[in-house]
Protein backbone atom coordinates (compact mmCIF):
# COMPACT_ATOMS: atom_id res chain seq x y z
CA UNK A 1 0.00 0.00 0.00
CA UNK A 2 1.76 3.42 -0.76
CA UNK A 3 2.87 5.53 2.04
CA UNK A 4 -0.02 8.02 1.47
CA UNK A 5 -3.15 5.91 0.87
CA UNK A 6 -7.10 6.08 1.68
CA UNK A 7 -7.41 4.89 4.79
CA UNK A 8 -11.41 6.39 4.94
CA UNK A 9 -13.97 6.86 2.79
CA UNK A 10 -16.81 9.11 3.07
CA UNK A 11 -20.30 7.98 1.08
CA UNK A 12 -22.12 11.02 0.19
CA UNK A 13 -25.72 9.55 -1.11
CA UNK A 14 -28.22 12.33 -1.45
CA UNK A 15 -28.54 13.98 2.63
CA UNK A 16 -26.91 10.90 4.09
CA UNK A 17 -22.88 10.92 4.54
CA UNK A 18 -20.99 8.27 6.40
CA UNK A 19 -17.18 7.78 6.66
CA UNK A 20 -16.13 3.94 6.43
CA UNK A 21 -12.77 2.65 7.13
CA UNK A 22 -11.34 1.20 4.11
CA UNK A 23 -10.12 -1.32 6.25
CA UNK A 24 -13.67 -2.55 6.66
CA UNK A 25 -14.78 -2.14 3.11
CA UNK A 26 -11.95 -5.44 2.59
CA UNK A 27 -12.84 -7.48 5.18
CA UNK A 28 -16.83 -7.06 4.19
CA UNK A 29 -15.72 -7.84 0.61
CA UNK A 30 -13.66 -10.93 1.76
CA UNK A 31 -15.87 -12.15 4.85
CA UNK A 32 -19.58 -10.71 3.80
CA UNK A 33 -19.44 -9.27 7.76
CA UNK A 34 -20.41 -5.75 8.20
CA UNK A 35 -18.88 -3.20 10.72
CA UNK A 36 -20.95 -0.40 12.51
CA UNK A 37 -20.12 2.61 10.08
CA UNK A 38 -20.54 0.12 7.07
CA UNK A 39 -23.80 -1.40 7.93
CA UNK A 40 -24.79 2.54 8.25
CA UNK A 41 -24.50 2.50 4.78
CA UNK A 42 -25.81 -0.31 3.70
CA UNK A 43 -28.77 0.06 5.70
CA UNK A 44 -29.76 3.25 2.99
CA UNK A 45 -29.32 1.36 0.58
CA UNK A 46 -32.15 -1.02 -1.42
CA UNK A 47 -31.60 -4.85 -1.85
CA UNK A 48 -31.06 -4.75 -5.33
CA UNK A 49 -28.30 -1.83 -4.45
CA UNK A 50 -27.01 -3.40 -1.77
CA UNK A 51 -26.51 -6.31 -4.05
CA UNK A 52 -24.75 -3.97 -7.10
CA UNK A 53 -22.65 -3.20 -4.31
CA UNK A 54 -21.41 -6.72 -3.29
CA UNK A 55 -20.63 -7.54 -6.96
CA UNK A 56 -18.82 -4.45 -7.56
CA UNK A 57 -16.72 -5.73 -4.97
CA UNK A 58 -15.91 -9.07 -6.24
CA UNK A 59 -14.75 -7.61 -9.40
CA UNK A 60 -11.05 -8.25 -10.07
CA UNK A 61 -9.29 -7.28 -12.94
CA UNK A 62 -5.72 -8.40 -13.79
CA UNK A 63 -4.34 -6.07 -16.35
CA UNK A 64 -1.93 -5.85 -18.47
CA UNK A 65 0.34 -2.75 -16.71
CA UNK A 66 2.20 -1.18 -19.85
CA UNK A 67 -1.49 -1.01 -21.87
CA UNK A 68 -3.68 0.53 -19.04
CA UNK A 69 -0.35 3.39 -18.76
CA UNK A 70 -0.71 4.08 -22.23
CA UNK A 71 -4.90 3.56 -21.94
CA UNK A 72 -4.88 6.77 -19.23
CA UNK A 73 -2.24 8.64 -21.20
CA UNK A 74 -4.36 9.01 -24.67
CA UNK A 75 -6.50 11.52 -25.15
CA UNK A 76 -9.67 9.03 -24.59
CA UNK A 77 -8.63 7.95 -21.28
CA UNK A 78 -8.00 11.49 -20.01
CA UNK A 79 -11.65 12.42 -20.76
CA UNK A 80 -13.22 8.98 -18.93
CA UNK A 81 -10.17 10.00 -15.90
CA UNK A 82 -11.71 13.56 -16.22
CA UNK A 83 -15.43 12.52 -16.42
CA UNK A 84 -15.05 10.21 -13.48
CA UNK A 85 -13.36 12.83 -11.39
CA UNK A 86 -16.39 14.85 -11.23
CA UNK A 87 -17.62 12.48 -8.25
CA UNK A 88 -14.57 12.61 -5.90
CA UNK A 89 -14.61 16.14 -4.42
CA UNK A 90 -10.69 17.47 -3.68
CA UNK A 91 -9.93 20.51 -2.53
CA UNK A 92 -6.72 20.41 -4.12
CA UNK A 93 -8.10 20.18 -7.95
CA UNK A 94 -5.48 17.00 -8.08
CA UNK A 95 -8.55 14.56 -8.36
CA UNK A 96 -7.42 13.28 -11.77
CA UNK A 97 -3.92 13.14 -11.44
CA UNK A 98 -4.84 10.89 -7.75
CA UNK A 99 -7.42 8.66 -9.87
CA UNK A 100 -4.50 7.71 -12.75
CA UNK A 101 -2.24 6.94 -9.55
CA UNK A 102 -4.90 4.94 -8.23
CA UNK A 103 -5.34 2.95 -11.17
CA UNK A 104 -1.88 2.13 -12.26
CA UNK A 105 -1.00 0.90 -8.36
CA UNK A 106 -4.36 -0.73 -7.35
CA UNK A 107 -3.65 -2.78 -10.81
CA UNK A 108 -0.34 -3.65 -9.99
CA UNK A 109 -2.02 -5.52 -6.57
CA UNK A 110 -1.56 -9.25 -6.49
CA UNK A 111 -5.30 -9.46 -6.61
CA UNK A 112 -5.32 -7.09 -9.78
CA UNK A 113 -7.76 -3.76 -9.97
CA UNK A 114 -10.68 -4.29 -8.47
CA UNK A 115 -12.95 -1.28 -6.25
CA UNK A 116 -10.95 -2.03 -3.00
CA UNK A 117 -7.36 -2.58 -4.37
CA UNK A 118 -8.08 1.08 -6.01
CA UNK A 119 -9.26 2.61 -2.55
CA UNK A 120 -5.94 1.19 -1.13
CA UNK A 121 -3.92 2.71 -3.75
CA UNK A 122 -5.66 6.80 -3.97
CA UNK A 123 -3.17 8.85 -2.61
CA UNK A 124 -5.12 10.93 -0.15
CA UNK A 125 -6.07 9.42 3.92
CA UNK A 126 -9.50 10.27 2.75
CA UNK A 127 -11.33 10.12 -0.26
CA UNK A 128 -15.02 11.54 -0.31
CA UNK A 129 -17.04 9.89 -3.44
CA UNK A 130 -20.54 11.33 -4.35
CA UNK A 131 -22.38 7.64 -5.08
CA UNK A 132 -25.51 9.18 -6.68
CA UNK A 133 -22.88 11.00 -9.28
CA UNK A 134 -21.09 8.19 -9.39
CA UNK A 135 -24.94 6.14 -10.66
CA UNK A 136 -25.67 8.97 -12.64
CA UNK A 137 -22.19 8.87 -14.62
CA UNK A 138 -21.94 5.47 -15.03
CA UNK A 139 -25.32 5.43 -16.69
CA UNK A 140 -24.52 8.19 -19.04
CA UNK A 141 -20.73 6.11 -20.10
CA UNK A 142 -22.75 3.29 -20.75
CA UNK A 143 -25.01 4.97 -23.22
CA UNK A 144 -24.47 6.50 -26.74
CA UNK A 145 -27.35 8.64 -27.68
CA UNK A 146 -30.00 6.48 -27.89
CA UNK A 147 -33.14 8.25 -25.55
CA UNK A 148 -33.54 6.67 -22.60
CA UNK A 149 -37.09 4.85 -23.94
CA UNK A 150 -35.38 3.05 -27.13
CA UNK A 151 -35.75 -0.55 -26.68
CA UNK A 152 -31.89 -2.31 -26.12
CA UNK A 153 -29.71 -2.09 -29.00
CA UNK A 154 -25.61 -2.90 -29.22
CA UNK A 155 -24.04 0.67 -28.72
CA UNK A 156 -20.52 -1.15 -27.53
CA UNK A 157 -18.51 0.79 -30.01
CA UNK A 158 -20.42 4.18 -29.46
CA UNK A 159 -20.86 4.28 -25.51
CA UNK A 160 -17.91 5.76 -23.57
CA UNK A 161 -17.26 2.91 -21.65
CA UNK A 162 -17.16 0.38 -24.81
CA UNK A 163 -14.55 2.81 -26.81
CA UNK A 164 -12.16 2.70 -23.85
CA UNK A 165 -12.95 -1.08 -22.91
CA UNK A 166 -11.86 -1.83 -26.84
CA UNK A 167 -9.00 0.88 -27.00
CA UNK A 168 -7.20 -1.10 -23.73
CA UNK A 169 -7.67 -4.37 -25.44
CA UNK A 170 -5.94 -2.72 -28.85
CA UNK A 171 -3.23 -1.66 -26.83
CA UNK A 172 -3.15 -5.16 -24.82
CA UNK A 173 -3.41 -7.12 -27.41
CA UNK A 174 -0.32 -5.53 -29.45
CA UNK A 175 2.28 -8.36 -30.97
CA UNK A 176 0.78 -10.95 -28.42
CA UNK A 177 0.35 -14.61 -28.83
CA UNK A 178 -1.99 -16.61 -26.65
CA UNK A 179 -2.60 -20.56 -26.32
CA UNK A 180 -6.35 -19.21 -26.22
CA UNK A 181 -8.81 -16.28 -26.44
CA UNK A 182 -12.33 -15.81 -25.04
CA UNK A 183 -15.10 -13.39 -27.39
CA UNK A 184 -18.21 -12.84 -25.11
CA UNK A 185 -20.77 -10.32 -23.77
CA UNK A 186 -21.04 -9.13 -20.04
CA UNK A 187 -21.46 -13.15 -19.06
CA UNK A 188 -17.74 -14.12 -20.63
CA UNK A 189 -16.31 -10.23 -19.12
CA UNK A 190 -17.64 -10.94 -15.88
CA UNK A 191 -14.95 -13.69 -15.37
CA UNK A 192 -11.83 -11.62 -15.56
CA UNK A 193 -8.54 -12.98 -16.61
CA UNK A 194 -9.36 -16.19 -14.69
CA UNK A 195 -8.42 -18.49 -17.41
CA UNK A 196 -4.95 -19.32 -16.53
CA UNK A 197 -1.63 -17.95 -17.72
CA UNK A 198 -1.49 -17.28 -21.73
CA UNK A 199 -5.29 -16.69 -22.14
CA UNK A 200 -6.66 -13.38 -22.50
CA UNK A 201 -10.46 -12.27 -22.08
CA UNK A 202 -11.78 -10.12 -24.81
CA UNK A 203 -15.12 -9.85 -23.37
CA UNK A 204 -16.85 -6.53 -23.32
CA UNK A 205 -20.42 -6.09 -22.03
CA UNK A 206 -23.21 -5.77 -24.11
CA UNK A 207 -21.24 -7.58 -27.06
CA UNK A 208 -23.01 -8.82 -29.78
CA UNK A 209 -22.74 -10.26 -33.36
CA UNK A 210 -22.64 -7.02 -34.49
CA UNK A 211 -19.86 -5.39 -32.11
CA UNK A 212 -17.80 -8.80 -32.24
CA UNK A 213 -17.13 -7.75 -35.89
CA UNK A 214 -16.05 -4.41 -34.85
CA UNK A 215 -14.04 -5.46 -32.23
CA UNK A 216 -12.45 -8.40 -34.49
CA UNK A 217 -11.29 -6.33 -36.94
CA UNK A 218 -9.95 -3.32 -34.42
CA UNK A 219 -7.63 -6.67 -32.98
CA UNK A 220 -6.47 -7.61 -36.50
CA UNK A 221 -3.98 -4.63 -37.32
CA UNK A 222 -2.18 -5.01 -33.74
CA UNK A 223 -1.12 -8.66 -35.24
CA UNK A 224 -2.37 -10.68 -32.06
CA UNK A 225 -2.35 -14.53 -32.27
CA UNK A 226 -4.62 -16.73 -30.54
CA UNK A 227 -4.09 -20.53 -31.07
CA UNK A 228 -7.34 -21.64 -29.23
CA UNK A 229 -10.72 -19.11 -29.74
CA UNK A 230 -14.10 -19.76 -27.80
CA UNK A 231 -16.71 -17.39 -29.05
CA UNK A 232 -20.23 -17.00 -26.96
CA UNK A 233 -22.29 -14.68 -28.08
CA UNK A 234 -25.97 -14.80 -28.84
CA UNK A 235 -27.98 -13.91 -25.75
CA UNK A 236 -27.61 -9.72 -26.73
CA UNK A 237 -28.78 -10.71 -30.60
CA UNK A 238 -31.51 -12.51 -29.16
CA UNK A 239 -32.41 -9.26 -27.33
CA UNK A 240 -31.54 -6.41 -29.65
CA UNK A 241 -33.79 -8.17 -32.36
CA UNK A 242 -31.03 -9.28 -34.53
CA UNK A 243 -32.55 -11.09 -37.73
CA UNK A 244 -31.70 -14.78 -38.41
CA UNK A 245 -30.19 -14.34 -41.50
CA UNK A 246 -27.73 -11.24 -40.05
CA UNK A 247 -27.31 -13.20 -36.96
CA UNK A 248 -26.02 -16.28 -38.71
CA UNK A 249 -24.07 -13.64 -41.39
CA UNK A 250 -22.31 -12.17 -38.52
CA UNK A 251 -21.43 -15.38 -37.01
CA UNK A 252 -19.97 -16.44 -40.06
CA UNK A 253 -18.09 -13.30 -40.60
CA UNK A 254 -16.78 -13.41 -36.97
CA UNK A 255 -15.66 -17.11 -37.29
CA UNK A 256 -13.83 -16.23 -41.00
CA UNK A 257 -11.98 -13.52 -38.90
CA UNK A 258 -10.81 -15.21 -36.02
CA UNK A 259 -9.06 -17.19 -38.40
CA UNK A 260 -6.94 -14.90 -39.84
CA UNK A 261 -5.33 -14.95 -36.09
CA UNK A 262 -3.14 -17.45 -36.47
CA UNK A 263 -6.10 -19.75 -34.90
CA UNK A 264 -6.01 -23.56 -34.82
CA UNK A 265 -9.49 -24.36 -33.07
CA UNK A 266 -12.61 -22.67 -32.54
CA UNK A 267 -15.17 -23.48 -30.40
CA UNK A 268 -18.88 -22.14 -29.98
CA UNK A 269 -20.55 -21.41 -26.53
CA UNK A 270 -24.41 -21.75 -27.12
CA UNK A 271 -26.12 -18.64 -26.04
CA UNK A 272 -27.15 -18.00 -22.33
CA UNK A 273 -30.53 -18.37 -20.90
CA UNK A 274 -31.88 -16.08 -18.28
CA UNK A 275 -34.71 -17.34 -15.76
CA UNK A 276 -38.30 -17.24 -16.78
CA UNK A 277 -39.33 -14.29 -15.04
CA UNK A 278 -36.16 -12.26 -16.27
CA UNK A 279 -37.15 -13.83 -20.11
CA UNK A 280 -40.47 -11.62 -19.39
CA UNK A 281 -39.34 -8.19 -19.35
CA UNK A 282 -38.17 -7.03 -22.76
CA UNK A 283 -35.52 -4.46 -20.87
CA UNK A 284 -33.67 -7.10 -18.89
CA UNK A 285 -33.75 -10.20 -21.18
CA UNK A 286 -35.03 -11.94 -24.36
CA UNK A 287 -37.71 -14.44 -24.41
CA UNK A 288 -36.01 -17.81 -23.71
CA UNK A 289 -37.74 -18.97 -27.17
CA UNK A 290 -36.08 -16.37 -29.27
CA UNK A 291 -32.78 -17.40 -27.88
CA UNK A 292 -33.70 -20.95 -28.77
CA UNK A 293 -33.80 -19.99 -31.94
CA UNK A 294 -30.59 -18.36 -31.96
CA UNK A 295 -28.69 -21.24 -30.14
CA UNK A 296 -30.40 -23.35 -33.31
CA UNK A 297 -28.71 -20.83 -35.63
CA UNK A 298 -25.55 -21.21 -33.80
CA UNK A 299 -25.57 -25.16 -34.31
CA UNK A 300 -26.31 -24.43 -38.21
CA UNK A 301 -23.38 -22.06 -38.29
CA UNK A 302 -21.42 -24.45 -36.55
CA UNK A 303 -22.25 -27.34 -39.10
CA UNK A 304 -21.57 -25.41 -41.78
CA UNK A 305 -18.07 -23.79 -40.41
CA UNK A 306 -16.99 -27.39 -39.10
CA UNK A 307 -16.60 -26.16 -35.67
CA UNK A 308 -17.57 -27.81 -32.83
CA UNK A 309 -20.00 -26.08 -29.89
CA UNK A 310 -19.61 -26.73 -26.79
CA UNK A 311 -22.77 -26.88 -24.35
CA UNK A 312 -22.04 -29.89 -22.12
CA UNK A 313 -19.88 -27.66 -19.51
CA UNK A 314 -23.29 -25.59 -18.96
CA UNK A 315 -25.97 -27.94 -18.90
CA UNK A 316 -25.68 -27.89 -14.86
CA UNK A 317 -26.79 -23.78 -15.43
CA UNK A 318 -30.22 -24.89 -16.73
CA UNK A 319 -33.12 -26.51 -16.06
CA UNK A 320 -35.66 -26.84 -19.34
CA UNK A 321 -33.40 -24.51 -21.16
CA UNK A 322 -34.22 -21.38 -18.02
CA UNK A 323 -31.34 -20.28 -15.76
CA UNK A 324 -31.79 -21.67 -12.35
CA UNK A 325 -32.23 -19.25 -9.72
CA UNK A 326 -29.74 -20.75 -7.49
CA UNK A 327 -26.93 -19.57 -9.99
CA UNK A 328 -28.20 -15.70 -10.70
CA UNK A 329 -28.55 -12.83 -8.36
CA UNK A 330 -30.70 -10.80 -11.02
CA UNK A 331 -32.53 -14.01 -13.49
CA UNK A 332 -29.95 -12.88 -16.53
CA UNK A 333 -26.40 -12.48 -14.94
CA UNK A 334 -24.17 -15.35 -13.89
CA UNK A 335 -23.72 -15.59 -9.62
CA UNK A 336 -19.96 -16.73 -7.92
CA UNK A 337 -21.24 -19.67 -8.13
CA UNK A 338 -22.57 -19.40 -11.61
CA UNK A 339 -19.53 -18.50 -13.02
CA UNK A 340 -17.45 -21.29 -11.38
CA UNK A 341 -19.60 -23.36 -13.71
CA UNK A 342 -18.81 -21.27 -16.62
CA UNK A 343 -15.52 -20.77 -15.83
CA UNK A 344 -14.44 -24.85 -15.44
CA UNK A 345 -16.71 -25.37 -19.08
CA UNK A 346 -14.37 -22.86 -20.55
CA UNK A 347 -11.24 -24.56 -18.92
CA UNK A 348 -11.50 -28.04 -19.96
CA UNK A 349 -12.27 -26.18 -23.44
CA UNK A 350 -9.02 -24.99 -23.55
CA UNK A 351 -6.89 -27.59 -21.71
CA UNK A 352 -5.85 -26.23 -18.72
Amino acid sequence: MPSLAAEKVTVRYGLFEQSIPVADIRNYAETQKASSDLQSFLDYLSAEEKQKFQDALQVKMSLDIVALDKLVNTGMGKQILSFASQAIARRDQASIQALRSAMIIGARSPEGLGLVSFLEAYPSNQLVVDVSKISKLVGMANSSSNSADAPPKDNVSSSPLGKIALQYQTLAAQNKQFSGCLFGDSTSAALGNTLGSGTFNFGLNGLSTISLLEQLKSLIPTKVKCEKAIIAVGGNDALYGISDELFSKNLQEAIALVRTMGNQEIFLIPAFYSTVAASSDPTVAAPLSRVEQINALINQVAETEKVPVAAAGLAPLYENNALKGSFTSNGEHLNAEGLKIYRQALLQILGK
